[in-house]
């Protein structure tokens, strides 16, 4: 009989993200689970604050370490950040850092040829991920195309659970994330009993906590029959103290629980009232967006850029009032209408035209000999063409104009966007190389994808550090498309 091994990644500390407390718990919670149903062989547990090629070389050890054996079963958890790249998923270490993407993160593809190396008979994904990082503008950044691709390429059965879907991030609660919470609660309802996969599936699925915040997605390759567990008191007592749930007991008078007294209801309309103030705190008045916007703005001059950039160009930052020069407008309002974000904007519409057929009946001057046709026909149609602010805003857009020192190199400019609504700013940013129809004239190109960078609109160290980290990533994109122009490889 083959093993049943498990991997379980909590990343709660970052040095360049927000750090994510609900992680440590999440982490703890996942690893008692798997300690106490006793079903696993060998389990590799990595949490806190660890450093990205620390963390490869010991996933890299651990697999290395089973590849000679029967593997049945690889359960892998992961909690912590997470972000979409154009056809990947790449899971967030506690130094990432946006510039160096490859070197601070793991793919999911990746990751899946390692796994596959073990030639499992049952792979098991549970990722609980907060959207970090870069997001992309692409209509190809579906989460469930990508594991969906993942499940039927490299693995014979599996189920992958994965906490939300598309552009949505996972909630995290005081204590732990709500998809871990989630998951850890449906053993309860199994006490002495064998849970299924997809018993766990059903419970997260039908969960009013979770379908409150967001949507999660299961992808499953298998029959339906698979056991993830025996759930032991053991492992129940344990899993009620850590989620903070009372057994019933039986008062010594004899009263039972359905003897109590209800909650007033005061202290529900109170506790409705500090949850309300609680969740205002996140939320920016009027004044309050206007300064955050402020910092914004006033982080773009102070960016020192690297000695190649400014050994090869000269720069200069434009401040706009409108979108001047700036291309693939369309791209961004059509995410900002497939958002479930609340934003301060407004889709632009143009009338696009497109060919079609219509259905054409003739008949002779005598009506016989009907004959049926189809002719072309032009017809128009609206189509998102951009987007405009529908609250006030300091500036529309940035646009950075690098002016080659030498001849050979192509120009560029550095585009930055905004959009925002009472608790989120987020930002698209690009870079485009210009193409020389003269010396005095240049087309702006439109082939890069606009890349997508969120912060609480309340937090203004975070909004300092998306500016930096957003071009310090551009910046580094540049200097890598020059060198390959010039690579003599």
């Amino acid at each position: 009989m083959g093993k049943r091994i498990a991997l379980l990644i909590g990343v709660s500390e970052y040095e360049n993200e927000s750090n994510l407390p609900p992680c440590a718990k999440d982490i703890g919670i996942i690893s008692e689970i798997i300690s106490g149903s006793g079903n696993y062989d060998d389990c590799l547990t990595i949490d806190g604050n660890q450093k990205s090629n620390i963390v490869k070389a010991d996933i890299t050890s651990f697999i290395r370490k089973h590849q000679e054996g029967s593997v049945d079963e690889i359960f892998f958890y992961y909690t912590g950040h997470g972000t979409s790249i154009a056809d990947d998923f790449m899971y967030l270490f506690s130094d990432f850092r946006s510039s160096k993407m490859e070197q601070t993160s793991l793919r999911n593809s990746e990751f899946d040829s390692m796994l596959k190396s073990l030639k499992p008979k049952q792979t098991i994904k549970v990722v609980d991920a907060c959207q970090a990082g870069t997001e992309y503008i692409k209509s190809n950044r579906d989460l469930q195309s990508i594991f969906e691709k993942s499940s039927s390429e490299c693995f014979k059965k599996t189920y992958f659970l994965f906490s939300s879907s598309n552009n949505q991030s996972s909630i995290a609660l005081k204590d732990f994330s709500v998809f871990t919470k989630s998951f850890a609660m449906a053993l309860l309802d199994y006490e002495g009993e064998d849970i299924r996969y997809r018993d766990i599936m059903d419970y997260i699925s039908d969960d009013v906590n979770v379908k409150k915040h967001q949507t999660p997605l299961f992808i499953q390759q298998s029959d339906n029959t698979e056991i993830f567990c025996n759930v032991s008191s053991e492992l129940v007592k344990s899993l009620r103290e850590q989620l903070f749930i009372k057994e019933e007991l039986t008062s010594q008078d004899g009263k039972d629980s359905g003897d109590i007294e209800p909650e007033s209801a005061e202290s529900k309309e109170e506790k409705l009232v500090q949850i309300i103030r609680m969740k205002s705190k996140e939320y920016c008045s009027a004044d309050q967006a206007q300064e955050s916007l402020n910092i914004y703005f006033d982080e773009f001059p102070s960016y020192k850029w690297s000695e190649e950039i400014s050994l090869l160009f000269n720069t200069e930052l434009k401040y706009q009032q409108d979108y001047t020069g700036i291309t693939g407008l369309a791209s961004i309002g059509k995410w900002i209408k497939d958002s479930e974000e609340r934003y301060f904007s407004l889709e632009i519409y143009t009338t696009e035209s497109y060919e079609s057929k219509e259905k054409v009946v003739s008949e002779d001057r005598f009506g016989f000999n009907k004959t049926t046709e189809y002719r072309p026909v032009t017809k128009y149609k609206d189509v998102i063409d951009g987007f405009q602010l529908s609250a006030p805003s300091p500036h529309k857009s940035i646009v950075f104009l690098l002016q080659p020192k030498e001849e050979i190199l192509s120009w560029y400019r550095v585009f930055f966007t905004h959009v925002f609504s009472k608790s989120k700013l987020t930002v698209f940013c690009k870079y485009e190389a210009e193409t020389e129809r003269s010396w005095d004239r240049r087309d702006i190109q439109n082939k890069n994808t606009w890349k997508i960078n969120h912060s609480n609109f309340k937090d203004h160290d975070s909004i300092k550090n998306l500016v930096r980290s957003s071009l310090e990533a551009l910046e580094n994109e540049i200097i890598n498309n020059i060198k390959a122009q010039f690579d003599d490889g």
